[in-house]
C-alpha cells in the first residue's frame, strides 16, 4: 500500500468517504466511516482548503433533451506554440457549449462534452476542423471523436474517484458496475425549478443559505428542490480529487473498439473485474467502443494493470484491435476545464420545454 507522505489514517479515511458518499453531511459521514463528527469537519475543511478535492454537481443532460456524449482526443504537433493551443481551447469552449472537461499536456489533449443531437455535434466539430486546418497544431495522427448515444451507452464511472482512493489507501470496498441506460427526454421544468437547478450546478460548493442569496429562491425552496432533483436523477453530487496531491503520477487514457459479437450486456462481468483491478475514475461504455480514464503511481503499476487487463480482454475476445493508450505525466498536465457544467446546464435549460 502506498500513501503520500503527510496524510494521516483519518485523513485518508475521510477523503475516501467524501468521494464515496458525496451527499452525506459530516454527521452522516461520521456514522458511516467511524470517525468523530468534529474530526470529519476539521479534516474536510483542511483538505478542501489545501486543494485535495472540490465538489461538483453533474446534471443528467439526457433528461433535458441531450442525445449524445462526446469524447475527443488527439496529439499536438511538437512545434505548435502555446498561443495556438490556447486558441484551440478558446474555440472549443466558444463553439461547443456542452464542453465540461478538458485535459492538456505538451503533446496530448482530451475533452468530454455533450451534444443535443448529431447535427449539433457535427456543426461544432466541423468548425474546429475549419479553424485549425491551416495550422500546425496537430500531429500527423488524426484527431478522434468518440460518440456515445445516451440511450445505448452507459456511464459506469462518471468522475467517481472512490476506487482510485480505495486502491491507493488499501481500503476494501464492494465493486459495482451497474449503470442504467439514460433515456433521452425533454423534462418540463417551471421557471423557479430552472433557476434553482442552474444555481445548484453553477455553484456546487455553496450552502443552501449562500445560494439563496445568489438566486431568486429561499433556502427552504432550494433544499426541497435539491432533494427532489437528486431523487429524480436530474443531478448527482461528486467529489473531484486532485490525483497529484494523493500520490498518483500517471494519467492513463484508453480507447477500446469492441466486436459486434460481444454487445455491452455480455461484457458487464469483464467491466466489473476491470474496476476491481484498475484505479478507474471515468468509464463510458457502448456496444462498439469504450473509454477508460484511470491513474497510476508509476509505470510499473500501470504495466502490471495493463498486463492483467490484457489477459482479461484476450480471454473475452471482445476487443477487435489494439486499444489506443495515452499516458500523461500528471506533473506536465493541466485541466483548465475540470467538471464545469455551468455552461451546459444553461444551454440545456434554455432549450428545455416549460
Amino acid at each position: 500500500m502506498f500513501v503520500k507522505k503527510g496524510l494521516t489514517k483519518n485523513e485518508r479515511t475521510v477523503l475516501y468517504g467524501l468521494a464515496k458518499y458525496p451527499t452525506l453531511n459530516d454527521r452522516g459521514l461520521s456514522e458511516r466511516m467511524g470517525v468523530k463528527h468534529s474530526t470529519i469537519t476539521a479534516i474536510r475543511r483542511r483538505l478542501h482548503q489545501e486543494g485535495y478535492f472540490k465538489t461538483v454537481r453533474i446534471p443528467a443532460v439526457s433528461r433535458l433533451g441531450y442525445e449524445l456524449a462526446v469524447v475527443g482526443y488527439g496529439r499536438y504537433n511538437p512545434s505548435a506554440d502555446e498561443e495556438l493551443r490556447k486558441r484551440f481551447l478558446d474555440t472549443l469552449k466558444r463553439e461547443n457549449k456542452g464542453l465540461y472537461y478538458f485535459l492538456t499536456s505538451p503533446d496530448f489533449f482530451l475533452f468530454m462534452s455533450a451534444s443535443k443531437n448529431y447535427t449539433s455535434f457535427r456543426r461544432w466539430a466541423e468548425k474546429l476542423e475549419f479553424e485549425f486546418s491551416g495550422t500546425n497544431l496537430f500531429s500527423d495522427s488524426t484527431k478522434t471523436w468518440v460518440v456515445f448515444p445516451f440511450e445505448t451507452a452507459r456511464l459506469v464511472r462518471h468522475f467517481d474517484y472512490s476506487r482510485a482512493l480505495s486502491l491507493l489507501f488499501g481500503i476494501e470496498e464492494k465493486i459495482a458496475a451497474e449503470a442504467t441506460f439514460q433515456k433521452v427526454q425533454a423534462r418540463r421544468l417551471t421557471k423557479k425549478e430552472r433557476t434553482v437547478l442552474k444555481g445548484l450546478v453553477a455553484y456546487p460548493e455553496f450552502t443552501d443559505v449562500a445560494l439563496s442569496e445568489r438566486v431568486d429562491a429561499s433556502r427552504q425552496v432550494i433544499s426541497s428542490m435539491k432533494k427532489r432533483f437528486e431523487r429524480a436523477g436530474l443531478i448527482r453530487t461528486a467529489r473531484v480529487v486532485d490525483l497529484r496531491k494523493v500520490g498518483y503520477s500517471i494519467y492513463s487514457f484508453v480507447h477500446m473498439t469492441h466486436s459486434s459479437k460481444t454487445p455491452l450486456k455480455s461484457r458487464m462481468g469483464g467491466i466489473r473485474r476491470t474496476l476491481e483491478i484498475a484505479p478507474v475514475f471515468f468509464t463510458s461504455v457502448g456496444n462498439s467502443e469504450s473509454i477508460w480514464c484511470s491513474a497510476y503511481r508509476d509505470y510499473e503499476e500501470f504495466y502490471g494493470a495493463r498486463k492483467a487487463l490484457g489477459s482479461l480482454c484476450a480471454g473475452g475476445g471482445h476487443v477487435v484491435r489494439r486499444p489506443e493508450i495515452e499516458l500523461v505525466a500528471l506533473s506536465e498536465a493541466d485541466v483548465p476545464v475540470n467538471c464545469d457544467f455551468s455552461n451546459i446546464i444553461g444551454e440545456a435549460l434554455d432549450g428545455a420545454p416549460t
